[in-house]
């Protein structure tokens, strides 16, 4: 970080997903003769498919945390470890299986009357009674 160069636009604060940038309107003169200083390190995540450096280790693991088992479309190993890609090998995998994004449930079997006459115990042709 480089507060010599911060012109206080509220973009770091907005995007930060742990909400914890605070901005404070003022000059620091000693900033600038300070020069950059790194306020929190971590270690990158690798892509577990080709190995190159995509994001933090704990941002990946804070969204496989939240979304696996929890939310349908990471129902799937396979799936969730789609999370731990990086962006180019993501878009292979996903290319490379038959898994249809837009396929949603399948439609169920439309009911014929033989179906419903049996369903109801009613002989070939005859019809329930309302009420």
């Amino acid at each position: 970080f480089d507060e010599s160069a911060c012109i206080q636009c509220g973009l770091c604060k907005s995007t930060c997903p742990e909400k914890v940038i605070e901005l404070v309107p003022r000059i620091d003169f000693a900033a600038q003769s300070r020069g950059t200083v790194t306020i929190k390190e971590e270690e990158p995540a690798h892509c577990v498919r080709c190995g190159k450096a995509f994001g933090t280790r704990s941002a990946i693991d804070a969204v496989v945390r939240k979304l696996e088992g929890r939310h349908w479309m990471f129902a799937d190993k396979a799936i969730v470890e789609r999370l731990r890609m990086c962006g180019d090998c993501r878009i292979v995998v996903q290319s490379e299986s038959k898994i249809d994004p837009y396929a949603g449930t399948p439609r169920p079997h439309p009911r014929t009357s033989d179906e419903y006459e049996a369903l109801h115990d009613l002989p070939p042709g005859e019809k329930k009674k309302p009420g």
